[in-house]
């Protein structure tokens, strides 16, 4: 073997092994990424969730929901005030954009639905035949609100057992 096919085998051989470093260098890298992403991830789904929570523990909100439970549930429909409708209101819209973000998947459902499970059924049945109203009224969607008919839906699902995440 002439010095120059041994000179062009030691280069190939190099270039081989330099190829090969950079292949596994680049797959590090990749994997680090991938797992700075999940982390990110994880993180970004950790804060909505938390904003969710925040928004739902929020004083207005709570006393909507408390009114809701402890004085229109023991009120006929057609004698809520309009400031009772207001209240009413508050819920259904809090719940209807919480379940949205849960829709989303910008937030799990667990944590909601286990967390707010029984406000969740009982605001819904209790708010129902308000619903019913301002979906019948003029201008009224059968979608308006839907997301706080598939979130109390969901949430008797998981009370049940029927569905698992």
């Amino acid at each position: 073997m002439s010095s120059y096919e041994a000179l062009s085998l030691i280069i190939q051989f190099s270039l081989a092994v330099v190829a090969a470093v950079t292949v596994i260098v680049y797959f590090q890298q990749l994997r680090t990424m991938s797992s700075q992403l999940i982390t990110m991830q994880k993180s970004s789904d950790a804060h909505s969730a938390l904003a969710l929570v925040h928004h739902l523990q929020s004083p207005d909100i709570r006393d909507a929901r408390t009114a809701v439970r402890r004085e229109l549930s023991k009120k006929p429909f057609d004698e809520w005030t309009d400031q009772e409708r207001q209240l009413a209101s508050s819920v259904v819209a809090n719940y209807d954009v919480a379940a949205a973000i849960i829709r989303s998947g910008l937030a799990p459902l667990e944590l909601i639905s286990e967390n707010w499970g029984p406000s969740i059924v009982h605001c819904h049945a209790v708010l129902s035949p308000f619903i019913a109203q301002v979906r019948e009224r003029e201008h009224g969607c059968e979608k308006y609100w839907s997301n706080f008919d598939w979130l109390a839906d969901q949430t008797k699902k998981r009370a049940l057992g029927i569905l698992r995440t």
